[in-house]
């Protein structure tokens, strides 16, 4: 059951998701995703540890508030979003030292990261809209995570399109594929390691 303040959360989302989509028609969904997807993918990360965690695509921030909620004092989170709408509101709307918000692509991970001063990431999430994007984008986006993601890391890719599965069995030795039914439309989550 939610409670008031998450109500208000997850509405003032879902108008920031609609307001943006009449802007910028490639975002991948006009409302953020489910509780039940959020759960899902939160708990394919280990919060028993420190993590260095980037999200590519957090739209509003659906997913970066649960993973805040979660992650020790020392982890952080690092947020890649290249709508300005998204981003601004984003800067607005999280303030905590862990999280650090860049307004960039994908494509650029590993600069951001280079810049940054860290070596390697524990983990990869992205939501971002693969079916917009083109062949070799899609390739160089999944490669470029997989050189900062740190031995044992993970990538964690949700879509409501099976397309990305090919373009990551070329760069990963490990694949596991699950779906979240219970979000509009339903999820497919990907996780990707070697």
């Amino acid at each position: 059951m939610y409670s008031y303040f998450e109500l208000m959360k997850n509405t003032r989302q879902t108008f920031q998701y609609l307001r943006t989509y009449w802007k910028d028609r490639k975002i991948a969904s006009v409302t953020p995703s489910s509780s039940f997807a959020v759960r899902r993918i939160c708990g394919k990360i280990d919060f028993t540890r420190d993590n260095i965690i980037v999200e590519c695509g957090p739209g509003s921030g659906i997913f970066s508030f649960a993973i805040l909620n979660q992650m020790s004092q020392n982890s952080k989170l690092i947020l890649i979003e290249s709508n300005r709408d998204f981003f601004e509101y984003l800067q607005h709307h999280i303030n905590d030292a862990r999280v650090f918000v860049f307004y960039d692509n994908a494509i650029n991970l590993p600069c951001i990261i280079k810049q940054f001063g860290i070596g390697d990431v524990d983990y990869v999430i992205m939501g971002i809209p693969f079916s917009f994007t083109e062949h070799k984008l899609n390739h160089k986006i999944i490669a470029h995570s997989k050189e900062v993601l740190r031995k044992g890391g993970k990538l964690i890719v949700y879509q409501f399109s099976p397309r990305i599965k090919k373009y990551l069995k070329h760069h990963f030795e490990e694949i596991r594929t699950g779906f979240e039914v219970l979000n509009v439309p339903p999820l497919i989550i990907f996780e990707a390691s070697d």
